[in-house]
């Protein structure tokens, strides 16, 4: 295939993603009038699937509720947690369980999605840089874990069919700025957060857990396929990142070794006991957790969590494979 087409190619495919995307105009934001917007405000976001997009998607919605001013915390592995309290996920729909699963995961509310059937496709910028496109999910709601009520939902029935991303990302600047309205009008107040993106990456912090200069942390291997590295690779080139930006960080493969010696679980100790554990060993005060996927061109999403509550510091996620978009946010300055 010669260049000239490839550039016709590219800018055709780029056209068409802008065209789609001007035309969805399904998108429904909508406030429960009856929930109190105030009585949520720490949430843990249920993973949407367990495929590698999904959670990536799920970490994209992590990404922005911090950005909003919610407080996210990690509760990965939901289900397992519930199962040995003899509960399910799909308690949090009845009033007289939600309580409890609540309290259980120590949070106000849950964010639940339907995910789009769609796979992951290729879609191209206004550069014709070419990017991996996660559809936007079938519908996401937010439930308050006291009484099971709705808070706020977002619709996209129309567009499981076809939702094609020019941004690559299921989470695009259009459902950022509705639900940012839509908070406004109901009375949503907030911690301005810290809040950095560009045409490949987005980052949020915590605005009420800031990270400490020189914390210790350690970093476990990435979740997902990908061609160019494993799960280890991305977590070393994580890892690296976060030293240049003046963590303490703990060398992995020792990390890893203190899992094993220690017994915790084999899912990287991401129960909040088995990572409480961890941090008194190792010493740390977070760990960093991710997931990528792809080859020359990939998808990833990276979030550093607070060892002793779950609740993360910040959230990321982008296209840049090298990760030097993501490594120059840390570079900036606070604002």
């Amino acid at each position: 295939m010669n260049s000239g087409y490839k550039s016709r190619a590219a800018a055709a495919l780029a056209f068409m993603a802008l065209a789609l995307a001007g035309c969805g105009g399904s998108l429904q934001v909508t406030r429960n009038p009856s929930a109190q917007l105030a009585s949520v405000k720490k949430v843990a976001v249920v993973p949407f699937g367990a495929a590698p997009a999904q959670s990536r998607i799920t970490g994209e919605w992590e990404t922005l509720l911090l950005s909003l001013g919610y407080r996210v915390v990690e509760r990965e592995n939901i289900e397992p947690l519930l199962k040995e309290q003899g509960l399910s996920i799909n308690g949090i729909v009845n009033p007289s369980e939600a309580p409890r699963i609540g309290e259980i995961l120590g949070v106000d509310g849950l964010l639940m999605g339907r995910p789009n059937t769609r796979e992951p496709y290729y879609s191209y910028s206004m550069t014709g840089a070419p990017k991996i496109s996660e559809p936007a999910p079938v519908s996401v709601k937010l439930l308050d874990a006291a009484t099971a009520r709705v808070v706020w939902s977002v619709s996209n029935e129309k567009e499981e069919a076809l939702n094609v991303s020019r941004e690559g990302r299921a989470v695009n600047g259009k459902i950022k700025r509705s639900l940012e309205a839509t908070l406004a009008e109901g009375g949503w107040t907030a911690a301005r957060p810290q809040y950095r993106e560009s045409s490949n990456s987005a980052l949020a912090f915590n605005a009420g857990l800031p990270a400490a200069g020189g914390m210790r942390v350690g970093a476990y291997a990435f979740a997902g396929g990908n061609d160019n590295g494993d799960g280890g690779a991305w977590a070393d080139k994580a890892a690296a990142m976060l030293l240049k930006a003046g963590y303490d960080v703990v060398d992995r493969q020792q990390l890893e070794k203190i899992i094993k010696e220690q017994r915790l679980s084999a899912s990287g100790a991401t129960r909040a006991q088995d990572m409480a554990q961890l941090g008194r060993v190792a010493g740390l005060r977070a760990v960093l957790m991710g997931t990528a996927y792809g080859g020359q061109v990939c998808a990833y999403h990276i979030k550093l969590v607070d060892v002793e509550t779950g609740e993360l510091y910040w959230s990321a996620y982008g296209e840049d494979c090298r990760l030097d978009e993501l490594a120059a946010f840390f570079r900036q300055p606070a604002r």
